[in-house]
């Protein structure tokens, strides 16, 4: 196990405050964290790991930002998305399918992903306020994490100019057969300049936390939109207790945010939570319209879910 631990896990220090002194949360082996599917298709040997190895998730003595530490190499973060899930796809031709928007009764991924794409056009509505928007560019959306390509199709129906970036060479390849825009983060130039950036369930994957906000702040327009959800710490006490850990799987979800530590690290790349907030959730009924006002006035963005949506702005 220390041979394993030495050659392809790495310490660091805290990615908020740079400290590094750190308590332990939990600690977890694939064999408690992967379900059986997950099972199936992972390669664990790709990784040099197997299913006893241990992976500890950390808090911050400092600042309690909860993350993986130690945590993989950065050259082994690739194999994770496309050598070690070697059977992930199999099976699944209906989440590819539904990603085609002439297939109107399979589009459950591309519903859920409309309420975040619509919320983020309403702070560009101006755009939008007559029929031929003279004096108005046309609006540049870059998709970090893009997936199927849902939300890229979605900006063909609203005249937006999309790019999608991605790690993951399958998901990659399909939006390529589909003639979207797509490409790798090392492809696209940091002279392409957009309006929106949406991330949708990317940041708790991503590896490098500073370089990833450099990536985005260096890509945005002055009062952009940057838009994205992500795991709090509050997940691994549910997960914990339910004795199911299905989000808190170490191997990939590496950073848990609370409201405090991801507005620090937004702070350094010059976002800033905005002062408006819209939604387009549908609601039916008093109670959906009381979960959607608590989530998002009450409990800012970081309801006790285990799960935080929130809209940063460039300044």
């Amino acid at each position: 196990m220390k041979h394993i631990k030495n050659s392809i896990f790495r310490n660091i220090n805290c990615p908020i405050c740079e400290n590094n002194s750190f308590t332990i949360v939990i600690k977890l082996t694939p064999r408690q964290f992967l379900n059986e599917e997950r099972k199936k298709y992972y390669n664990l040997d790709s990784l040099g790991v197997n299913l006893d190895t241990n992976f500890y998730i950390k808090k911050c003595k400092k600042c309690k930002f909860v993350f993986v530490n130690p945590r993989l190499k950065s050259n082994l973060y690739s194999v994770v998305y496309n050598k070690a899930k070697i059977n992930q796809y199999n099976n699944k031709n209906w989440a590819i399918e539904e990603g085609v928007i002439s297939n109107l009764y399979n589009l459950h991924h591309k519903y859920r992903e409309s309420f975040r794409f619509l919320s983020t056009l309403l702070y560009f509505k101006k755009y939008f306020k007559k029929p031929k928007n003279d004096g108005y560019e046309q609006l540049k959306l870059l998709d970090y994490g893009c997936g199927y390509g849902h939300t890229l199709e979605l900006c063909k129906v609203f005249g937006v100019d999309a790019t999608g970036v991605e790690i993951d060479l399958m998901r990659l390849n399909i939006c390529k057969q589909k003639n979207l825009n797509a490409k790798l983060p090392s492809e696209l130039s940091t002279s392409e300049k957009f309006h929106i950036v949406i991330s949708s369930s990317v940041i708790e994957h991503i590896n490098d936390l500073n370089s990833y906000f450099k990536y985005i702040s260096e890509r945005v327009v002055e009062n952009g939109i940057f838009s994205f959800n992500g795991l709090t710490p509050k997940i691994i006490e549910i997960e914990r207790r339910n004795n199911y850990f299905k989000n808190v799987m170490p191997l990939e979800h590496v950073n848990y945010f609370d409201r405090k530590s991801l507005l620090k690290i937004a702070k350094k790349y010059n976002f800033y939570e905005t002062k408006k907030i819209y939604s387009v959730f549908p609601t039916e009924g008093l109670t959906d319209y009381l979960t959607q006002f608590f989530k998002r006035i009450i409990f800012k963005g970081f309801p006790p879910t285990g799960n935080f949506s929130i809209e940063l702005v460039k300044k």
